[in-house]
């Protein structure tokens, strides 16, 4: 068991989420569609997406432009069950 660094408190593992909507994209022809092809106008889609990060890996990559090279980790984290504080960590 993880201890709060605020309280003292038990520390529970878990993942961070956000909720994503995306507005359907109406056209002339076709709404919205399903997987049946059923046309729904007007209709936003949501979705829950993990949080990850990006960090800069200080490499230089690409065979005409060089850009700097990134690293992608899930992202983790505690939340404490007393106060509620809540620690992030990325892994690779």
């Amino acid at each position: 068991m993880a201890e709060c660094p605020k309280c003292g408190g038990e520390m529970r593992e878990g993942e961070v989420f956000v909720t994503v909507t995306t507005p359907s994209v109406q056209s002339s022809t076709f709404g919205m569609m399903d997987m049946l092809g059923t046309v729904f106008p007007g209709v936003e889609m949501t979705r829950d997406e993990k949080i990850r990060w990006r960090e800069k890996t200080g490499r230089k990559t690409g065979p005409l432009k060089k850009g700097e090279d990134e690293r992608i980790m899930k992202t983790s984290g505690r939340r404490c069950m007393k106060c509620g504080y809540i620690e992030l960590y990325a892994q690779e």
